[in-house]
């Protein structure tokens, strides 16, 4: 965690709109009292949002939709109940009320695949009163009583529980969930609004002054009682009701009484009321009797005290927050009331219960002095419509308090705090008011400032501008891209482009193509060539305008409608009208960010100063440089950036020095001017050490520099993430990485000019603070890259495998602990950042365990705590483990292109290479995926498998199946090279398989028995032959020591070959040892075929009679050619033989050839008194089908069975006579039927 200086805290925020905040949502319908015949069900679960066309009013439509006019969090009292925390929202014109989930974690005892979070939105027929939403968990038996009073004075009563929001909605009749009722008192004395108490009961502030509690058994009975507290305040309005001329009434509203309550709070251990009314008066009420206990006024005035109501100067009568309490004990608690009239003060107050026949309770000023707030400028009307009250629980003198208030302007909204207040008079003797930081992106107001590769073009830029995580929302950019189309973009007056939702394209596509549209590329007049200059110009100008319109849009969004505390977490939430935001504790360089002095209250006479702070050194040298740097041409920072990207990326090769002179000389020289240099001088004056500011500096980098806690978590809970809780911790570590990563620009920037350019010789401590901010850079981009990359759907996804306890190295590895699923689907959705992917898909691992520990036991900065030590999981300035991790989880879940970016950050090593090999393996570049993989052989098969290597690559092992052993790592270059044959053979790149396979035998160990090699063999030959590397495969078949293994592989081969029209070199090979095998295997293949002649079939006789040919063995070759004859004569193929086309078939002209074949190869036969051979021929003449068993209608059983016969070169001739007669006939009868 940083140093504390003045300004370390910020928010981190999320948005929580349906388009952001994509929960499967069930919508419910309130029923209509005044309609007897309404109807209770609820319509079915949706999963996606769908966007409306944009009409003439797109904006008012969003606004509607999307942006809510009161919201807030309920935080449930139970640590253990899940949903704990409820983000309700009014919406549709205040006709809608949205329920979500908005938890940071799952509790230990629940496992993320049993559940799937869901948003419930309640219709309701009547807008819904302000102020008048109520939650209540009093009823116990996790039962949730949501309150809701509407503009028709209608009490809708919801019954619900923690499976409402964790499961799909199960249709059930209407009064099992919902209750109507309208009370008769309301008509009388309207209520203006109301809270809900710890029992169960309901309060409400009525409009003549008066209080109304409302008690029932059950959420949803018919039976309650209405009681009215008793006053002699509100007597007198009783009274005033009916009096013509009252002063009591408040004027411009004669409805409403001076005493009317707008502020209320429960003491939720206790009987007890505290309400504040628009005269400034702070009362107690017991809750057992209904009556006043004491009256106060509400900052301690005791001459305002005793004056009358109708001669104060009265508040607003609208519902505010005036009264804010934390409990010590049952018995003791402290008490934060505001009063905004006048000089707006704070008033502290200790509150002491009483229990005993009668509960009494009464109210100490503690420190008898106001706390006057500081504005956050002048130049904006602030109010403060919320705040609250924290007892910290430091022991510092008896405890300590933190007051948290939230300002408003028209335009913006801001958080100061007050921490440390004592308990007790003189303990202390001042505090300072300290401001909390907007986040990053909402500080994002234009590209102006932007620092960005001079290699990346205007749409890269912009679209990484406008998608990066949080800034706009997806409802925002739907709005805005039909208003752009149809005013800039030519598509807008082409036919058929009239609607802009394409629901098949993605987001990012559709702005890419409707902006990009816009321009067009024209000739340049004073060449042939194109106006590249004007068309980048022009193109820049439309990105600016898209993103003007869509920052002019989400400022709807910015109002601030809540300040929250979780008390269990002690979080500090902040509620806008479409994002929820924490306080945190910063993290980096980023409290530089906000930068400021805090006025100071004096405890001893309430006076405020604003001269009792001086800056941080770190501050103001961050400061300075960061002037420094704008004061220079932002191509000349782009070059710079690509500079030092190269050089954090890429193993030196050169020293430090002459690395920063190589940049400044390329980047920087000529570049900056004298006057930039003087103003950087003047402002580096008012630090006192440069030195130590850029040790302080180096110093708040510990997370980034320090030891990676990369595979070292500390599984003391097995909590999860939920999806807000993960895009909550990769927003602020993207905020607060943003923040670090221009720090450390400017930081390099400054090193590398002043060591080259400003000193006449290189300062070695210059260049060792250089190393060691690059090193810092190069984590900081990596981190950069994890929040800033949004994962759409993956083009495909590989399922897990699991591993057997036999494969894994040790039970330590198994602590990372993952997902069933590939991604935990209630904490990632596509659309979401990688960070948050990889939360998600690692679930309990990469460091998730302690960042969920730290947020749920962290107290009200625990996600800052969080966010650094996930920084530090990330850290990759030494071992880059948590890259490779990275990398091979995005590779098995189909995210093989958004890996490719990773590989930059991983090293030269073994295993880095090893990792570059498997994504490009996965990728389809097989080329480089061996040359990567054969540069990690001798570290991976020579190095030890440890602990944090098997860690990082269990995404990769898993990929390989049960099949894969984590033993071929670390065990020999055999080994390892058998591993990438397999890997490489999967993917079908059958020659580099081939060469792994030949490394790993030429590897192979002496002790390796017959067995293994003949493994060894059989992989390469399958390699080999699958990649039509024919002379390896031979090679390693003949090598196979085993008989019938050798037998199957040379049956393989044989057949391969002749199907692939290699029978010639087949011919070729000599198969020493084999040559019957061969002969055999084609002869059996030769008659096993039916078809002789099917289409790309091999015809196995013509290669057997050419292999007999080849090796001179005429009398089996004149077999075999004898055979064929007579299979063609059996009519057996003549089906596949005929044509249309001619008279007789083609099967006869193949006769005729193969007789004219078989007579010349007998005539190579010296024999006396003639040649001969030995044939198979049926008893008809006929050959039988070559079916080994016969069935009935087949060739063999209508011709019957071969015999061996002698066959004569006699005997060829008179056969060959008579098929020449046969086809002499045909032909004759053709002639005849052509005369006639």
């Amino acid at each position: 965690m940083p140093r504390q200086s003045l300004k370390s805290l910020k928010e981190s925020s999320i948005r929580v709109d349906s388009s952001s905040l994509r929960y499967p949502t069930t919508e419910l319908i309130a029923p209509d009292p005044e309609n007897s015949a309404f109807s209770s069900a609820a319509r079915a679960s949706r999963r996606h949002h769908r966007y409306s066309d944009a009409g003439v009013d797109a904006e008012e439509e969003y606004a509607r939709k999307y942006v809510s006019s009161q919201s807030s969090v309920f935080h449930r009292s139970s640590t253990k109940a899940f949903p704990r925390a409820l983000l309700w929202r009014v919406l549709e014109n205040r006709h809608v009320l949205d329920l979500a989930p908005c938890d940071l974690t799952i509790p230990d005892e629940i496992s993320p695949a049993s559940i799937e979070l869901h948003r419930v939105r309640i219709t309701f027929p009547n807008p819904i009163k302000p102020s008048c939403v109520t939650f209540n968990e009093g009823y116990g038996d996790d039962l949730i009583a949501i309150d809701v009073l509407t503009e028709s004075l209608a009490l809708y009563t919801f019954a619900f529980n923690s499976r409402t929001f964790t499961a799909e909605w199960n249709r059930r009749p209407l009064a099992e969930w919902c209750h109507v009722q309208e009370s008769a008192h309301f008509n009388l004395r309207p209520p203006h609004y109301m809270i809900a108490l710890p029992q169960g009961s309901l309060v409400f502030a009525l409009l003549d002054g008066g209080l109304m509690k409302l008690d029932r058994s059950q959420p949803l009975a018919d039976d309650y009682l209405e009681q009215m507290f008793s006053d002699g305040s509100y007597l007198a309005s009783i009274k005033g009701m009916f009096l013509w001329g009252s002063s009591d009434r408040v004027r411009g509203h004669p409805t409403a009484s001076a005493n009317l309550v707008v502020s209320m709070v429960a003491d939720p251990t206790s009987s007890i009321l505290i309400t504040a009314s628009i005269s400034n008066v702070l009362k107690l009420w017991s809750l057992d009797t209904l009556t006043s206990l004491n009256a106060y006024d509400i900052v301690n005035d005791e001459r305002r005290a005793q004056q009358p109501a109708n001669t104060k100067q009265l508040l607003g009568i609208e519902p505010m927050t005036l009264i804010s309490l934390t409990k010590v004990s049952d018995t003791t608690g402290y008490v934060a009331t505001y009063c905004p009239l006048g000089e707006d003060s704070f008033k502290l107050w200790r509150l002491d219960v009483t229990i005993g026949e009668t509960t009494n309770a009464t109210l100490t000023d503690v420190l008898g002095v106001p706390l006057k707030p500081s504005t956050p400028d002048e130049n904006a009307i602030w109010v403060i419509p919320d705040f609250v009250l924290d007892y910290s629980g430091r022991l510092r003198n008896g405890g300590a308090l933190d007051l948290w208030i939230l300002w408003k302007s028209n335009k913006t909204s801001k958080i100061h705090a007050l921490f440390d207040i004592p308990t007790e008079k003189g303990s202390k003797s001042s505090l300072t008011w300290q401001s909390v930081g907007s986040s990053a992106v909402e500080s994002a107001s234009g590209s102006e400032g932007w620092a960005y590769a001079a290699n990346e073009d205007d749409t890269e830029r912009f679209i990484r501008h406008i998608f990066q995580p949080g800034l706009f929302s997806p409802a925002i950019l739907e709005t805005i891209l039909p208003i752009y189309e149809r005013h800039y973009s030519i598509l807008a007056n082409t036919d058929g482009n009239d609607k802009v939702f394409e629901p098949e394209v993605s987001l990012r596509k559709r702005v890419i193509k409707i902006v990009g549209a816009a321009v067009s590329l024209q000739p340049n007049e004073t060449n042939d060539g194109m106006d590249y200059e004007s068309y980048n110009r022009d193109l820049q100008q439309q990105w600016s305008r898209f993103e003007r319109l869509c920052l002019e849009l989400s400022k709807q969004g910015n109002e601030a409608l809540s300040l929250t505390r979780d008390p269990s977490t002690k979080t500090i939430v902040l509620v806008r009208a479409t994002t929820v935001s924490v306080v945190r504790a910063c993290g980096g360089l980023e409290y530089a960010d906000i930068a400021g002095t805090g006025n100071t209250i004096s405890l001893v006479d309430g006076s405020v100063s604003s001269d009792g702070f001086s800056k941080d050194q770190v501050v103001l040298l961050l400061s300075a440089l960061n002037s420094f740097k704008r004061s220079l041409p932002q191509p000349v920072i782009s070059d710079f950036l690509v500079a030092i990207t190269e050089d954090a990326l890429t193993a030196p090769n050169f020293s430090t020095g002459d690395r920063m002179a190589t940049i400044y000389d390329s980047c920087l020289n000529d570049q900056i001017s004298d006057s930039a240099i003087d103003m950087l001088h003047k402002r580096l004056y008012s630090i006192k050490d440069l030195e130590d500011a850029l040790d302080g500096c180096y110093t708040e980098l510990a997370s980034l520099t320090g030891t990676p806690n990369f595979g070292r978590p500390s599984l003391i809970t097995r909590r999860h993430l939920t999806l807000v809780g993960t895009e909550l911790l990769s927003s602020a570590i993207h905020d607060s990485i943003l923040s670090t990563y221009q720090g450390l620009v400017d930081l390099l920037l400054f090193l590398v000019v002043f060591t080259v350019d400003v000193s006449e010789d290189f300062n070695a401590d210059h260049i060792t603070f250089y190393d060691k901010f690059l090193k810092a850079f190069k984590t900081t981009a990596f981190l950069k890259q994890l929040t800033e990359t949004v994962l759409e759907r993956s083009s495909g996804f590989r399922g897990r495998q699991s591993l057997s306890d036999g494969d894994l190295l040790s039970n330590s590895v198994n602590k990372l602990e993952l997902s069933k699923n590939s991604m935990d689907r209630n904490s990632f959705v596509p659309g979401g950042t990688l960070l948050q992917f990889l939360y998600s898909r690692f679930s309990l691992g990469l460091g998730c365990a302690c960042a969920t520990d730290l947020i749920t036991s962290g107290g009200s900065l625990g996600v800052g705590k969080a966010v650094e030590y996930s920084m530090s999981y990330w850290s990759i300035s030494d071992v880059p483990y948590a890259a490779i991790a990275a990398a091979g989880a995005l590779v098995a879940s189909g995210y093989v292109n958004e890996s490719m970016p990773l590989l930059q950050f991983l090293p030269v090593d073994g295993l880095g290479c090893y990792a570059r090999g498997r994504v490009y393996l996965e990728s389809g570049h097989f080329d480089r995926a061996a040359t990567f993989l054969m540069k990690s052989t001798t570290d991976m098969a020579s190095k030890p498998l440890t602990e944090l290597t098997a860690l990082c690559l269990r995404e990769f092992l898993l990929m390989d199946g049960p099949g894969m052993s984590t033993a071929t790592l670390g065990s020999g270059i055999m080994r390892f090279s058998s591993h990438v044959s397999d890997l490489l053979f999967g993917k079908a790149a059958y020659s580099h398989a081939t060469e792994f396979a030949k490394l790993a035998l030429d590897m192979r160990e002496p002790e390796v028995d017959s067995t293994v090699t003949d493994k060894l063999f059989t992989k390469a030959f399958q390699a080999a032959l699958s990649g039509a590397l024919y002379d390896d495969a031979y090679m390693a078949m003949t090598n196979i020591s085993e008989h019938k293994l050798c037998h199957d592989l040379l049956t393989a081969f044989v057949v391969t070959l002749c199907a692939s029209g290699q029978s010639l070199r087949l011919c070729n090979y000599a198969f020493l040892g084999l040559h019957g095998e061969v002969e055999a295997i084609l002869e059996q293949t030769a008659r096993n075929t039916v078809d002789l002649h099917a289409p790309s079939a091999p015809n196995y006789y013509k290669i057997l009679y050419s292999w007999r040919i080849e090796h001179g063995n005429y009398r089996d070759a004149s077999s075999a050619m004898y055979e064929y004859i007579q299979r063609l004569r059996s009519g057996f193929t003549r089906p596949s033989l005929e044509t249309p086309d001619t008279d007789f078939n083609t099967f006869d002209i193949e006769v005729t050839q193969g007789y004219l074949v078989l007579l010349s190869t007998l005539s190579c036969i010296d024999e006396k008194p003639e040649p001969w051979f030995l044939a198979r021929r049926a008893d008809a003449g006929l050959l039988e089908s070559p079916v080994k068993k016969p069935k009935t209608g087949s060739p063999t059983a209508k011709y019957g069975r071969l015999k061996r016969v002698l066959v004569k070169l006699s005997d060829v001739e008179r056969e060959y006579a008579e098929e020449l007669a046969r086809m002499e006939a045909i032909l004759n009868r053709q002639l005849v039927a052509i005369e006639v």
